[in-house]
């Protein structure tokens, strides 16, 4: 059986994330959800709820604003 296409989309975001910021998988799911083993069971075919994968949108957008605020500061000139 195949993934729904929004649980395909979450685990293409999640791994360009991971990609690009060198997180763990296992990191991440800690920290955005409290589960190490998050990817793992999506993967598996657990169906992630919509609380989860809210929580793993809004996760990766405070840390991306995070990044670019954080870089956008060091490259103010006053």
């Amino acid at each position: 059986m195949s993934k729904h296409p929004a649980v395909t989309k979450l685990l293409a975001d999640i791994e360009a994330y991971l990609d690009k910021t060198g997180t763990s998988r296992s990191a991440f799911g800690l920290q955005a959800t409290g589960d190490g083993y998050l990817i793992s069971r999506i993967e598996q075919g657990r169906t992630p709820t919509l609380d989860t994968i809210e929580k793993v949108y809004r996760y990766m957008d405070r840390k991306t604003k995070a990044v670019r605020s954080s870089h956008a500061r060091r490259n103010h000139v006053t």
